[in-house]
């Protein structure tokens, strides 16, 4: 069981977290570049009233959604190593909420600032970016919009979360069951705009871990 909790406390580790953060963040930038190839347009003939959506505009915020999620979870099991003990995530970790989980984290850029971004993909990663209905009808909401503002507001998120979650994964960390580790990040150039955190560098995906 040991052994189990141990491997289990591994995969949960905050470089984790961050990686398939930046690996979600790598798919999204790639189809933020790519629009307006296919556009979906709704008319409503009762109302006389049309609106259309870009072809990729749902699957940019459940990349975007997930990508901010798991980010944030780095944060918090980067502080609470308490959390992905037992092998087992602890409850305060098991939500979609990407505005109660941020509330969470005590050190994380943008504590108050941009909180409307992240309420904004939130509502998407609850509904409408994986499901064409809620829950209930009361909680079922047309699918949003990711204007401009929006997705520069993401990109400026994320990579914020990028840098910091880099400068505490290159330090030591000690979660449960024995592990623990450094990270040294390394990187070569690409465009500018790829990558989370420090434009102009590949993702973290080429991250050596110093234990």
């Amino acid at each position: 069981m040991q052994d189990a909790n141990r491997r289990f406390a591994e995969m949960a580790h905050p470089h984790s977290w961050y990686m398939t953060a930046e690996n979600l963040h790598a798919q999204a930038l790639y189809l933020g570049k790519s629009r307006g190839r296919s556009r979906i347009t709704f008319q409503d003939h009762v109302k006389g009233a049309s609106t259309w959506w870009d072809g990729d505009n749902r699957t940019m915020f459940l990349l975007g959604g997930f990508a901010l999620e798991n980010a944030i979870k780095a944060f918090l099991v980067y502080e609470n190593p308490n959390w992905i003990s037992n092998g087992r995530l602890a409850r305060h970790i098991r939500s979609h909420s990407l505005t109660k989980l941020q509330a969470q984290v005590v050190e994380i850029p943008y504590k108050r600032q941009y909180v409307w971004v992240l309420k904004q993909f939130e509502a998407g990663i609850d509904s409408w970016s994986r499901y064409p209905c809620a829950l209930t009808a009361e909680e079922t909401f047309q699918e949003g919009h990711m204007h401009a503002t929006l997705w520069g507001g993401y990109l400026r998120v994320m990579d914020a979360y990028g840098n910091r979650l880099r400068t505490l994964l290159s330090k030591p960390w000690k979660g449960p069951h024995g592990v623990a580790g450094t990270y040294a990040f390394y990187s070569g150039p690409l465009e500018e705009g790829e990558g989370m955190g420090r434009k102009g560098f590949k993702p973290l995906s080429a991250a050596k871990h110093l234990r």
